[in-house]
C-alpha cells in the first residue's frame, strides 16, 4: 500500500469513490478499493444499496464479507454449488455481519425497503479479511506485529499486510497520532503500516486484507 503523505493514514471521502455496475446488471456498487495482479482480483472494497429481492452476482473464488450498513435488514440464504447443502444469515441491525463464498447460489429478501450495505470480497486461495465493527469508545493500535483493541487483546495479526482500512458508518471522531479529525459519514481512513487511534464517536467497520495463512 502507497501512501501520498508523511501522515500515517489517508481519508479518502465517498466522492471519491467509484460508481461501477454490478455483474449482473441490477443495480451499481461505490468502488472504494480494489487491488488487482497477475492472477486477476485480489480483492474488493465496496458500498451498495440493495432495494429489492433478489440474486447476488457470482463470484466464484472470492470469499465474502457483507456488512449491514442502514435499512432494516434482509437474510441471505446460501445454496452451496455441487453440493446439497445451504445456510442464512439474517442481518437485523447495523454493523451485523453475513460471511460466505461469492461462489455460492445466494438469494437476498428485504425485511421492509431498501438496505445499504459494506462489501469486503477476498480471493479464497491466497487472501483473507478480518472484519469487525465497533461503535465509540474504542482504541486501535495498528504496528508492525498486530492491531491491538481496547482491552489489548490481539485483533489482527499485521503479518503479510495489504490493507488496513476503518470505514466510517456515520460522523464520527478519530483521534490519530494525538490529532483529533472530524470525519464525514461513509468515509474510509487508511492506515499505513503505524497508527494509534481512538474512536471517540460515531461507529465503523475495521478491515485488515493480509496473506493467507
Amino acid at each position: 500500500m502507497t501512501f501520498n503523505t508523511s501522515l500515517p493514514y489517508q481519508i479518502i471521502a465517498q466522492s471519491d469513490y467509484q460508481r461501477m455496475p454490478w455483474k449482473n446488471g441490477l443495480g451499481e456498487t461505490l468502488e472504494i478499493q480494489r487491488h488487482e495482479d497477475e492472477s486477476g482480483l485480489r480483492f474488493r472494497i465496496s458500498q451498495a444499496s440493495v432495494v429489492e429481492d433478489g440474486v447476488f452476482s457470482d463470484f466464484s473464488g472470492l470469499h465474502r464479507t457483507l456488512v449491514l450498513l442502514s435499512g432494516e435488514g434482509m437474510t441471505l440464504e446460501h445454496a452451496v454449488k455441487n453440493k446439497n447443502s445451504s445456510h442464512t444469515n439474517k442481518l437485523s441491525n447495523a454493523l451485523d455481519i453475513a460471511r460466505f463464498s461469492g461462489g455460492d447460489e445466494t438469494y437476498a429478501t428485504l425485511k421492509s425497503g431498501k438496505i445499504e450495505d459494506l462489501n469486503i470480497m477476498v480471493r479464497e486461495t491466497d487472501t483473507q479479511a478480518n472484519v469487525q465493527a465497533f461503535t465509540a469508545p474504542c482504541s486501535l493500535l495498528f504496528s508492525n506485529n498486530s492491531t491491538l483493541f481496547s482491552n489489548n487483546s490481539t485483533l489482527f495479526s499485521n503479518d503479510d499486510f495489504l490493507f488496513c482500512g476503518f470505514y466510517v458508518c456515520e460522523d464520527g471522531v478519530l483521534e490519530i497520532e494525538n490529532t483529533v479529525l472530524t470525519i464525514s459519514a461513509h468515509s474510509m481512513v487508511i492506515f499505513s503500516q503505524n497508527a494509534n487511534a481512538k474512536l471517540t464517536k460515531g461507529s465503523g467497520v475495521f478491515i485488515n486484507i493480509t496473506e493467507l495463512d
